[in-house]
């Protein structure tokens, strides 16, 4: 897929590192959480609980995570994240089988 056909919309903060976005071809939405934390569809709420669930986990079950193994630590909670409305026995269990 070209630049120009990605049509992925980011929703920020008004951190200035984030304006590369729009140079990029990203359609980039911001809140100004000085204003108001939302502003209809757009606000950074999903991605805030995200992090937060992230964080919580690392002080409450593993204690310490090294640099090395952190991206492994993320794909976890991503996996997590993203099935957390599903049965996760059955989903790692249909995942075991399948490979």
């Amino acid at each position: 897929m070209s630049k120009q056909e990605n049509n992925n919309t980011i929703m920020t903060d008004e951190f200035r590192g984030y304006d590369t976005l729009t140079k990029n071809n990203f359609v980039h939405l911001r809140i100004d959480h000085s204003k108001a934390f939302s502003d209809g569809d757009i606000h950074t709420n999903g991605v805030e609980s995200f992090w937060a669930i992230l964080k919580h986990a690392i002080y409450g079950i593993y204690h310490h995570v090294s640099v090395k193994y952190l991206q492994r630590y993320v794909d976890e909670f991503c996996f997590r994240w993203n099935n957390r409305e599903n049965d996760m026995f059955d989903v790692v269990l249909k995942q075991s089988i399948l490979f």
